[in-house]
C-alpha cells in the first residue's frame, strides 16, 4: 500500500513510527533554518502548486529520515478524524530530503506538471 493511498484512511492508521513524522502547521518554515544538531535535517516540502516550497526540521530516529510527513488540519468530523496532507519523500541530496505532496484528504485533487 502506498502512502498516497493511505491518506484516505484515518491518519492514526499511518502510525507514529520512524517512517512517518507528524508535523504542525507552525513547523513549516518559509526559509531553511540553520541547525547544528546532527540528529536533525532540513527537509524541503513541495506542494505542487504555485508558490515557493516550505522547509521543516526533521528529527531522524536511529539515523533514518522519515518516508512521509503528515499534517492534520481543520476540525475533527463525527469519526474524530481530521483532514490531512501527506508529503512523501521523493529524493534529495545527502541529508537534505525532498518531499512532494502525495495526498490531501479534503481535496478533490491537484493539477501537477
Amino acid at each position: 500500500m502506498s502512502i498516497a493511498s493511505m491518506v484516505r484512511l484515518p491518519v492514526a492508521a499511518l502510525g507514529a513510527g520512524s517512517a512517518v513524522r507528524h508535523i504542525a502547521e507552525s513547523d513549516l518554515l518559509p526559509t531553511p533554518p540553520r541547525i547544528t544538531d546532527p540528529s536533525r535535517v532540513i527537509a524541503r516540502v513541495d506542494s505542487g502548486g504555485l508558490g515557493r516550497p516550505s522547509f521543516v526540521v526533521v528529527e531522524c530516529a536511529d539515523g533514518r529520515i522519515p518516508a512521509a510527513l503528515v499534517l492534520e488540519y481543520g476540525d475533527a468530523d463525527a469519526e474524530r478524524t481530521r483532514p490531512a496532507r501527506v508529503w512523501s519523500r521523493t529524493g534529495g541530496i545527502g541529508s537534505a530530503p525532498l518531499y512532494r505532496l502525495s495526498g490531501d484528504s479534503s481535496s478533490g485533487g491537484y493539477v501537477t506538471a
